[in-house]
């Protein structure tokens, strides 16, 4: 599914990685973990294609990372970064907001699929009619969340991702994320129940 080979990334004359490697298959779930500022984000936004300065081969479902692919890859991933700058009026809006693009309007889901993974998630489809001013931050992640999971993209690269939610539903959100047998995962987290969780834990030092 990924493939990594001797990757090296330096911002500011500071080495981020250095002959880095890794091998992730399909429906494997990652964690990688360690302090701030050791190129756990860097990892993910590199995958997602926001990071074009970097030396080494990247391959993603047998298709090679470079700017000429951007769009293969893109179709490969769903992403959700730690800190979202969508900034919608509506749940609505935000919750549909990556079904929009061209590439995913074919994929916009029914009002079926949205009420079974909300359920799934502790949802109510009833925040859709609300302002994103109105929920909280442990919601607003959740419907995040929910977006990624219905595009249906083979892999999903998340960062932090029961940073907002609550003791309580942090497990069960956990459990049915990482459940999912072909989806493959990639998370930077701190969460020791999604680590004990995942099938291999990638400490970054």
């Amino acid at each position: 599914m990924i493939k990594i080979e001797n990757l090296n990334i330096s911002f500011k004359s500071e080495i981020i990685y250095n002959d880095f490697s890794l091998s992730v298959s399909k429906g494997e779930k990652v964690a990688i973990i360690g302090k701030s500022g050791k190129g756990k984000s860097t990892l993910l936004n590199l995958l997602a294609g926001f990071i074009s300065d970097f030396k080494g081969n990247v391959q993603i479902n047998g298709i090679q990372l470079n700017t000429e692919n951007i769009s293969e890859i893109r179709k490969q991933i769903a992403w959700l970064p730690q800190e979202t700058a969508l900034n919608f009026k509506t749940v609505k809006e935000l919750f549909f907001a990556p079904f929009n693009f061209e590439i995913n309007k074919k994929l916009k889901p029914s009002e079926k699929e949205i009420s079974d993974i909300f359920r799934e998630l502790e949802l109510s489809t009833k925040l859709l009619n609300k302002k994103t001013k109105e929920i909280s931050g442990g919601q607003k992640q959740r419907i995040l969340l929910a977006s990624c999971l219905l595009l249906n993209r083979p892999l999903l690269l998340i960062d932090e991702p029961t940073s907002a939610l609550d003791d309580s539903i942090k497990m069960k959100v956990t459990d049915f994320i990482l459940s999912k047998r072909n989806l493959t995962v990639i998370s930077a987290t701190h969460d020791e129940y999604w680590i004990k969780k995942s099938d291999t834990v990638i400490e970054l030092k």
